[in-house]
């Protein structure tokens, strides 16, 4: 049977001797495969769901599930190494693991809790029934928790975290220069500037072919009201983006000041004493104990790490360093995603929106009744405007402590329905989301949110092909997506040539 295109029906299941019917259907659970090997999951309750999203996301990429997994319980290293113990080590120092433990039970509804055992049952029951996949014997079964820890590490990485940890750990500071990605667009169309009077949602983030931060696609449909196409991480429990009958949305990555890092000052002759307003305080030890394969053998590997009031803390050539940042003090982000594929129309999805339990990215959306949305979102915390916050700052006052206390929604820059009917993003500049008539004034924002204010040749691009129309026919809009076209290049002092 070949599984990448094969239609599994229920009967298909049981005839083909496949799997057993107490494994991989508890109760109802259908999963078809259309000719691109997309699995269509239907089943009553949205558990039952994402039971069978589990098990076909097991199937075609187990290795790539378990990646994630292994990396929040620091075992990556023993499977691939050295660059599994870069991973390993991140989400050991950001705290992934103990921020679920301290804050699952409360975090969730009862209704998301059902998902989680739903998911983590599922995976559990493929790995019991296909041993010989399994990399690392002693990791199943898994828990809710477990899940929740691997959304963690994915959201450090997009809000662009990494990038300060790896200036911290190659005493780089004093580099201020921002990295911004090739790719992800996202657009959308009012069908007030198109020919057919239909609404156009382009979603195309750009994400690697492989490995833990890649697309996977998958259709899902419950009893409950769950009905929606488009794609996740492998090990995610609902869509990260997609479409329902009713609506549809895009994420691109932002690039607003999601962290900030701090020097501490450290007593002169006691060890690990850092002051703070006045007083000596103790950093935290934290140890990582490692097995990296090399070879046929595993090295035992102890890291050290710290912790200080302001968060994970690393020691270089230089000194200690914390980094405080949004996407390591919430875990609720999985459930914003679960509302937002449940929702119906522009109110629902704002009400998911309304948590707030993403620390960044875009959002691109679109309607059937026509509303065309662009929210620059994340979690923005209310910094003391005494400090320049692009910088490091002291970390020996509670003056540069903020709280988990973040702006509103409403704060942040976001569009809805302008009057030029569109609203796009390119990894650029929030500010300049729509047509110039349009543009939102970024003195209207609180400086300390760090916004950029950079175009890119596709935002330019983008704007430059679709003031050709009056209207867009759906050809003119594939063009428009399809296109591999350059600018003359414009210097930014941040960028050089562009």
């Amino acid at each position: 049977m070949n599984r990448s295109i094969a239609l599994l029906t229920l009967l298909s299941f049981l005839f083909c001797g496949y799997i057993s019917v107490a494994q991989v259907i508890p109760d109802s659970i259908t999963i078809v495969r259309d000719k691109w090997g997309v699995p269509h999951i239907y089943a009553a309750t949205d558990r039952e769901v994402a039971y069978g999203l589990a098990w076909a996301t097991a199937e075609d990429v187990f290795p790539t599930m378990q990646e994630n997994l292994l990396a929040v319980k620091g075992r990556l290293c023993e499977v691939k190494g050295k660059e599994g113990a870069v991973m390993d080590a991140i989400s050991f120092l950001i705290g992934a693991s103990e921020l679920v433990e301290s804050g699952y039970d409360t975090a969730f509804s009862p209704g998301f809790i059902k998902v989680l055992e739903g998911y983590a049952a599922g995976i559990n029951s493929y790995a019991a029934k296909h041993p010989e996949e399994v990399l690392l014997k002693d990791v199943f079964p898994i828990s809710g928790k477990d899940i929740i820890k691997g959304y963690i590490l994915p959201f450090t990485f997009m809000t662009n975290v990494h990038f300060d940890l790896f200036k911290i750990f190659k005493n780089q500071l004093k580099d201020q220069s921002v990295k911004y990605p090739t790719g992800s667009n996202g657009f959308a169309i009012s069908k007030r500037k198109t020919v057919d009077g239909k609404t156009y949602l382009a979603i195309n983030s750009h994400q690697p072919l492989e490995g833990t931060f890649s697309w996977y696609e998958a259709h899902l449909v419950s009893n409950e009201g769950l009905d929606i196409l488009g794609s996740n991480f492998p090990g995610g429990v609902s869509l990260f983006s997609g479409v329902n009958d009713n609506l549809g949305w895009g994420h691109t990555l932002n690039y607003p000041d999601f962290d900030d890092v701090y020097k501490l000052t450290m007593h002169p002759k006691e060890k690990n004493k850092y002051r703070f307003d006045g007083k000596w305080e103790t950093l935290r030890v934290r140890k990582i104990k490692l097995r990296i394969k090399m070879g046929f053998i595993k090295i035992p590997v102890t890291k050290k790490f710290y912790w200080s009031k302001y968060g994970a803390t690393i020691k270089n050539k230089d000194g200690f360093y914390s980094i405080r940042f949004p996407a390591n003090m919430d875990i609720r982000g999985a459930e914003q995603w679960y509302r937002m594929n449940k929702a119906h129309n522009l109110m629902e999805f704002k009400q998911a929106l309304e948590m707030q339990a993403f620390p960044g990215i875009n959002i691109i959306y679109a309607d059937r009744d026509d509303n065309i949305f662009f929210i620059c979102n994340g979690q923005f915390p209310y910094r003391n405007p005494h400090y320049d916050w692009e910088k490091v700052l002291p970390g020996d006052t509670s003056a540069t402590l903020w709280s988990a206390d973040y702006y509103p929604l409403d704060s942040l820059p976001q569009l809805l329905n302008p009057s030029c009917g569109y609203v796009f993003n390119t990894n650029h500049t929030p500010f300049e989301a729509t047509c110039e008539d349009d543009y939102l004034n970024a003195d209207d924002y609180n400086s300390t949110m760090g916004f950029q204010t950079v175009n890119n040749n596709r935002s330019l691009r983008f704007q430059h092909l679709i003031s050709q129309y009056d209207k867009l026919s759906y050809e003119d809009f594939k063009k428009i997506k399809y296109d591999l076209g350059f600018m003359k290049p414009v210097y930014s002092p941040f960028l050089g040539d562009i």
